[in-house]
């Protein structure tokens, strides 16, 4: 199989997919019951609240869920015109509901080591009874080029992970996955042929998951930072994972949920926190819960009053925050074999195209899904539109396919990400820059009034769908045990005199996990 190069082409940047968002959601025949929130408040330049929580993802909505339950007015600003920020499910033409953002739970069996713990999601999943299917990880049909499939990829990949582990565990400074690679390649004298499979497994299963290339990851922070694992993984095959978003939201009032407030300044540090909107709309509120992704911390996309500490600054530019980018086409009839899940494409140049789902494997919704990531997915954004995606994708499934001429698709849909304006690429990643400690200041609030939340703030489980929800649980828990505003408390005299540090930790650890069996 001869490998495929896209020449990339001159061209302004396309657009396409920021005017998507907004036709898809407002032609969905399920209407956001948000959406007429907007103007119960325009006529008023301000709005006072206990809590404003700003994002109305995962994280947001479940902190605001609790908060409600335990009698504390909250309300949430959200600058789309729908929830669920990265997460985001569409209904096709062939009927298919599909995730053009978040897509898995990340395991549904109880955790490693203590096995006493279930995955948030997978609880909320049973409890709503949300149908899914399991994706088994060996559920893998690889490609490679003619006669050149090695017989023990698979065993090249669990030793170098071995080695990598081994390696990092006395070292000072924090080298990145491709320095390992590299070596562990030399060491096992690959051919060009065995490296072009053992790169491309790395491709599939390091840098898919953390959405950049192997010289952008910390090896040994990696390594050393791991969260509890939950097994087998599932997606959401009928419903998609807005179903999730769905669930949280069931029991929201109108005007709890204020839909197109694009935040521009926040203020703080003083007896009311105040948040200024695009449309000239102020919030004040003793506490704000910040929950936008780290993407638009990077960007410097919001104001803050004073600014930022030192300390937070340099948290939000040192974690890594990387782009996942997929390019989905669909057909009235399946012409490849469904046996598979997973596809892998071998070959010199893994990076283009070299992971696939394919989504037909469970009923006749033909889909084949491609994923690309870092890099290459910021160049294919910024120069090609998206016709010329779907016919780079279509050249690739022909050379993967040789016998089957590849129809055109009756439908497409190609994400852009990184040119999304609330959130500027997709998830969080452990880069070689940052410190063990970036994690734990990524997640502490500013002031004791300006908190943060969301998968970048997960230090245990960033870039997961539940870790952006346990952050949403963990700050509710602040604002309930430690601020005082669980009814019936007593309410410190001062933020700052609330709780020791040492209380606060104990009060968290053992709250959340009530939280998590809610």
């Amino acid at each position: 199989m001869e490998a495929i190069t896209i020449n990339h082409i001159e061209d302004k940047t396309h657009y396409a997919f920021l005017n998507n968002v907004l036709k898809f959601d407002r032609n969905e025949t399920e209407v956001n019951r948000f959406s007429e929130s907007k103007n119960l408040f325009d006529s008023s330049n301000v709005t006072r609240t206990q809590v404003l929580i700003i994002g109305a993802g995962l994280s947001g909505l479940e902190a605001a869920r609790l908060l409600r339950e335990n009698g504390v007015k909250t309300i949430v600003i959200e600058g789309r015109n729908r929830t669920g920020g990265r997460i985001f499910s569409l209904r096709t033409k062939n009927g298919h509901m599909i995730d053009l953002g978040g897509a898995w739970i990340h395991g549904i069996n109880g955790s490693i080591p203590g096995g006493d713990l279930t995955n948030p999601i997978w609880e909320i999943a049973r409890a709503a009874k949300i149908p899914t299917r399991s994706t088994p990880v060996d559920d893998l049909l690889a490609f490679y080029p003619a006669n050149q499939k090695p017989s023990n990829v698979e065993e090249w990949f669990e030793d170098f992970v071995d080695y990598v582990r081994e390696e990092t565990k006395m070292a000072t400074d924090d080298a990145s996955f491709e320095y390992y690679a590299n070596i562990f390649a030399n060491m096992r004298n690959f051919t060009v042929q065995e490296r072009y499979a053992f790169y491309s497994i790395l491709h599939t299963l390091i840098e898919g998951n953390e959405a950049t290339e192997l010289d952008k990851i910390g090896a040994k922070n990696y390594m050393d930072i791991t969260g509890l694992h939950y097994g087998e993984e599932h997606v959401f095959h009928e419903t998609g994972f807005k179903a999730i978003i769905d669930y949280l939201t069931k029991d929201v009032k109108s005007g709890d949920i204020r839909l197109e407030q694009v935040v521009t300044r926040i203020s703080y540090n003083q007896e009311l926190a105040e948040v200024l909107t695009a449309n000239g709309h102020v919030y004040q509120a003793d506490f704000i819960l910040l929950t936008v992704p780290l993407g638009v911390l990077k960007a410097r996309k919001i104001e803050f009053s004073p600014p930022l500490p030192e300390w937070k600054l340099n948290a939000i530019d040192r974690l890594g925050y990387g782009i996942l980018d997929k390019a989905i086409l669909l057909w009235d009839k399946a012409w490849w074999d469904s046996t598979n899940y997973y596809f892998m494409r071998v070959s010199s140049t893994p990076k283009l195209f070299g992971s696939w789902v394919n989504a037909n494997k469970w009923h006749d919704r033909p889909a084949l899904f491609c994923f690309y990531f870092g890099e290459e997915a910021y160049k294919m954004e910024t120069t090609l539109s998206d016709g010329q995606v779907v016919t780079a994708v279509r050249n690739v499934l022909q050379e993967m396919f040789p016998n089957v001429t590849i129809p055109m698709p009756i439908d497409s849909y190609i994400t852009r990400w990184a040119q999304d304006p609330f959130s500027y690429g997709s998830y969080s990643h452990i880069s070689v820059n940052q410190t063990h400690a970036d994690m734990i200041h990524m997640s502490e609030p500013v002031s004791n009034q300006l908190l943060f939340a969301g998968e970048a703030t997960a230090t245990q489980y960033y870039g997961f769908s539940h870790g952006a929800l346990l952050s949403g649980r963990r700050e509710a828990t602040r604002l309930l045990y430690v601020y005082g505003l669980l009814p019936d408390q007593t309410v410190p005299t001062s933020r700052s005199s609330a709780i020791s540090s040492f209380h606060m930790m104990v009060i968290i650890s053992f709250i959340c996990l009530q939280l998590v069996l809610y």
